[in-house]
């Protein structure tokens, strides 16, 4: 019994020391890792191109879906 209590405290010292050894960027962030430095102007732009892409994309699959829902009933 008293080499099991030994063993979980050197476990949780080996892991407290490691969290401890490791820089403040690699721990965890509160805001799960979000940015906090704001996008150049050239970022922002991109990102929104690439939104409005994704939503291109979307509603191309949406109408094609919706194609082939109308083409069902006419078969039947």
């Amino acid at each position: 019994m008293v080499r099991v209590v030994w063993f979980i405290a050197i476990v949780l010292a080996a892991a407290a020391a490691q969290e401890r050894s490791q820089p403040p960027e690699l721990r965890q962030q509160p805001d799960g890792g979000a940015a906090t430095v704001p996008l150049s102007n050239e970022d922002a732009e991109l990102v929104k191109e690439l939104a409005l892409i994704e939503r291109f994309e979307l509603l191309r699959n949406l109408e094609l879906f919706e194609e082939q829902e109308a083409k069902k009933p006419q078969e039947q």
